[in-house]
């Protein structure tokens, strides 16, 4: 690992205010005023900025400019993304190939995603068999006309899931011509070609033909990158890092367990595998051990397939009645291994559809049986390399279909939306194992566990591919109206309202092979629920006098399974002159129980944690089998809403704004913590069963309201715009956000801790900073931007087990660049270069064998990619 030191990206932020400033301040011609443009938050028209709620707006051109080349890739990056939010990099989930974003790190279920302010399906599979999501992923780039992200708690406006704000994606809607854009890159470490194709057309305008079709295609795709084909994590030993272990290496090689406490390893070791002290991975173990390197069965990033499509229509019926029609699909493909070949020993399991739990399978080398050298039934512990690695292939179809109504009248504006959108996912694994032909030649000795070269029919007998279906389907309608009441001197009087009924469905299964009891160690998530939700809401916005303007929203909702929710709203904005403008508002928001939660759900998990009453050594870290259930009884979570700020733009050029925030939540649904349930079994000792030995084996859960989180912080907006004349222009931007406080309790009832700077709750730095200057000359165009993550405190790590854990996970900043030429005719050249320094991502040890955080980091290092655009 290279030694480098990071420039603090939020020092160069003030920096470049001032810069401009003094710039700006020494322009003598006169400047534009501020442009308006309507945004996402009301059902009123707003005027950007001019509003009590703060909206963060990316547009086309500055995605085309960021060199990224998904749209996962934007939101992601985006610095109020604080944490607990996943992409496809978390290729052991239970979402494998997804990805998602969670404002304010209050996890995706707390941010809702629109499409041109309409739901769309949440991916038909829970991510940690819980958080109910929309897949970025399924969205395509090139239709993109701006992205809306409101950051602010929304419920009173859309209903459940706004608690810590909205993500509204807004196509292109009546769009002439068409644009051609292809895109073709590589990391220069490690295999990780992308090639990417975009087309968006439309024909007809609106005001002139009475309509507009609007289409776009998008595709992707991208190699798959394993942990051994990286320096940074060949090895898999992290052990001369602060912390580090052999992280990337796993003992279940091939030992006998006949002795607990102190494996002793097989005489030879089985292939595949090599003999290591055993006091590397254990200090209380004094024999040897077989081990192998798990690398070569890691993936850092999955290859992945995406075909995207979408269609807007629009047709003019009247000269004020519009209907419009959109159909959006996306047919995606993510394949990635899974895990290393199984290891069987002791705690192996298999699903009892009876009881709804699992069944011990036995592994013990019986008596005569040719692996068994002694006179009683021997335990063991083996890896099953000639089965090879377990491979996941994910597939996903999603579609959203909707027609509406838009009327602008001389007294009312209405629209009446209908929509239908579904998510449908196909997870295949490959090389699982046949509980019933295991147990079968373990009893007849027909195979060789030690030594292997068994016949390849008994190999291919031994193993099993599952299939794992899953969806998730809204359908909905909607009426809004609103209206000027009256024209007041201060201002207009203004009113919206409107009712909203929507159905949900969940229906995430397993394969006939777990139901049966075939498949070894089975991972579970089922999941059985609908429900239907209908709501009523209203604004007003009142002219208290002049340039003092009041908000006022509510919105009832009530669903069939939990109960119903107000959320009202009040919100403020002063406009003090052209230049600046206070705002606040005030809120109480909530989060419906999601299916998972509270339908009808069983989960059978695998984890690890420290535990103290380990018989081999205690405080060490374990794993074991968790079963968690939904609970009916839930209630909604709830939620209050502070936000403040003020903006100072004297021109269209220049604006520099500052936002601070608090967010509580009541009633917030999680199962109690694990690790506080092992450090006191005398509270929770009939959740935590061990074997005849004292090994943990199985945590039982169940989801709950557990209390209350709270969470502040503050967002610093700076954007200028230089004109230099000769074709010389220069634009700063800069979003700085700080995230105060993160308090929670660890199980209800216990006092709150506070998780912001650290690990305790997912991996929430305090600072996120994004800073680029961009430079334009003629037909020449460069970019570069630097983004920064502050580092965190270690909190769940074990200092008992890991003496030598660094109490903090360094900083990171990473700088990108991208230039182009547009200097041919309507054609656009770019080349990119992410990651431009070549940082590595700082080291956590415990990411495990990925190296570092993937909430926060990747570890592909260096990426180039050349793109180029035509337009017709």
């Amino acid at each position: 690992m290279r030694s480098k030191k990071n420039i603090p990206a939020f020092v160069l932020a003030p920096i470049s205010v001032f810069l401009s400033t003094v710039l700006f301040a020494q322009e003598s011609q006169q400047l534009e005023k501020v442009e308006r443009i309507a945004v996402t938050g009301s059902h009123i028209k707003r005027i950007h900025n001019e509003d009590a709620t703060p909206v963060l707006q990316v547009t086309a051109e500055e995605i085309a400019v960021s060199g990224k080349v998904t749209l996962t890739e934007v939101l992601r990056d985006l610095t109020i993304n604080t944490g607990n939010s996943h992409n496809e990099q978390a290729t052991n989930s239970f979402s494998a190939g997804s990805a998602s974003i969670g404002l304010r790190g209050l996890s995706p279920k707390n941010t809702l995603v629109l499409v041109n302010g309409q739901r769309i399906s949440n991916n038909g599979f829970a991510q940690n068999t819980q958080d109910t999501f929309v897949d970025l992923n399924a969205l395509p780039l090139s239709a993109v006309e701006r992205i809306e992200v409101l950051k602010d708690g929304a419920s009173s406006v859309y209903g459940s899931d706004a608690i810590a704000g909205v993500v509204n994606i807004i196509l292109r809607r009546g769009y002439q011509g068409t644009e051609v854009k292809l895109s073709a890159g590589d990391a220069t470490e490690g295999g990780l070609k992308q090639v990417g194709a975009g087309l968006v057309t439309g024909i007809g305008d609106i005001y002139r033909d009475g309509y507009n079709i609007t289409a776009s295609v998008d595709y992707f795709h991208r190699e798959r990158l394993d942990a051994n084909e990286r320096k940074l994590t060949r090895s898999g030993d992290f052990r001369h890092l602060p912390g580090g272990k052999l992280s990337g290496w796993s003992s279940q090689g091939g030992n006998y367990l006949a002795a607990a406490n102190n494996p002793q390893a097989f005489e030879n070791c089985p292939t595949g595998s090599e003999l290591r002290a055993g006091s590397d991975f254990n200090a209380g173990y004094s024999n040897d051990v077989c081990a192998f390197n798990t690398q070569e069965y890691t993936t850092l990033q999955p290859e992945i397939t995406r075909r995207q499509f979408s269609l807007l229509g629009t047709y003019q019926l009247t000269e004020k009645l519009q209907s419009r029609a959109e159909f959006l699909y996306s047919y995606n493909d993510a394949s990635q291994i899974f895990g290393t070949p199984l290891t069987v020993g002791a705690g192996l399991r298999a699903y009892d559809q009876t009881s709804g739990g699992l069944v011990d399978i036995p592994v013990r080398f019986p008596v005569g049986h040719p692996n068994n050298p002694t006179a009683e039934a021997l335990p063991f512990e083996v890896t099953l390399f000639e089965l090879g690695p377990r491979l996941k292939d994910s597939n996903q179809i999603f579609k959203r279909v909707i027609g509406s109504f838009n009327y602008e009248g001389d007294n009312w504006d209405w629209n009446f939306t209908a929509l239908n959108s579904s998510s449908k996912q196909r997870e295949e694994v490959d090389n699982f194992v046949n509980r019933y032909v295991f147990e079968r030649v373990l009893a007849d000795g027909s195979y060789d566990f030690v030594n292997g070269n068994n016949p390849q029919s008994l190999v291919d007998e031994l193993r099993i591919q599952t299939l794992r279906p899953g969806s998730y389907e809204i359908s909905a309608a909607n009426f809004t109206a609103s209206t000027i009441l009256a024209n007041l001197s201060s201002g207009e009087l203004a009113v919206a309202g409107g009712v909203d009924f929507r159905h949900e469905k969940m229906n995430a299964g397993t394969s006939e092979q777990v139901l049966s009891g075939t498949e070894l160690r089975p991972a579970i998530n089922l999941v059985d629920g609908k429900r239907a939700v209908w709501a009523a809401f209203a604004e007003l916005s009142v002219p208290i006098i002049d340039n003092l303007t009041a908000d006022l929203a509510g919105r009832y909702d009530h669903y069939d399974d939990f109960g119903s929710a107000f959320s009202p709203k009040l919100g403020v904005h002063y406009v003090f002159n052209d230049e600046w403008l206070l705002r606040g508002s005030w809120s109480r928001g909530f989060r419906a129980p999601s299916l998972p939660e509270i339908a009808n759900s069983n989960t059978v998990s695998y984890a690890s944690a420290n535990d103290p009453d380990d018989p081999v050594n205690a405080g060490r870290r374990v794993g074991f089998t968790q079963f968690r259930a939904g609970n009916p009884d839930l209630q909604a979570e709830r939620s209050k809403n502070i936000n403040a700020g003020i903006i100072w733009s004297p021109s269209r050029r220049l604006s520099l704004g500052f936002d601070v925030y608090r967010i509580e939540q009541d009633k917030i649904i999680a199962s109690d913590n694990v690790q506080f349930i092992l450090d006191n079994p005398q509270l929770y000792g009939d959740r935590i069963i061990r074997d005849a030995e004292g090994r943990l084996q199985i945590i039982t859960n169940q989801f709950r309201n557990q209390g209350v989180r709270s969470t502040s912080g503050f967002d610093l907006d700076y954007s200028y715009n230089i004109e230099l004349g000769d074709g010389h222009q220069i634009h700063f931007n800069s979003i700085l956000s700080h995230l105060l406080s993160y308090k929670q309790a660890l199980v209800v009832g216990q006092h709150k801790v506070d998780g912001a700077g650290n690990n305790q709750f997912g991996v929430l730095p305090e600072w996120k900073n994004n800073t680029s200057i961009s430079w334009r000359y003629n037909d020449w165009q460069t970019v570069v931007s630097g983004a920064f993550t502050s580092g965190y405190k270690q909190k769940i790590a074990n200092q008992t087990s890991n003496p030598g854990l660094n109490s903090k996970i360094a900083s990171n900043f990473r700088v990108n660049s991208q230039l182009s030429y547009a200097g041919f005719a309507n054609t656009r050249i770019a080349l990119s270069v992410n990651n431009l320094l070549d940082r590595d991502p700082p080291f956590d040890p415990n990411a495990g064998a990925t190296y570092a955080n993937i909430s926060q980091y990747n570890v592909i290092g260096r990426t180039i990619s050349l793109s180029v655009s035509y337009q017709l």
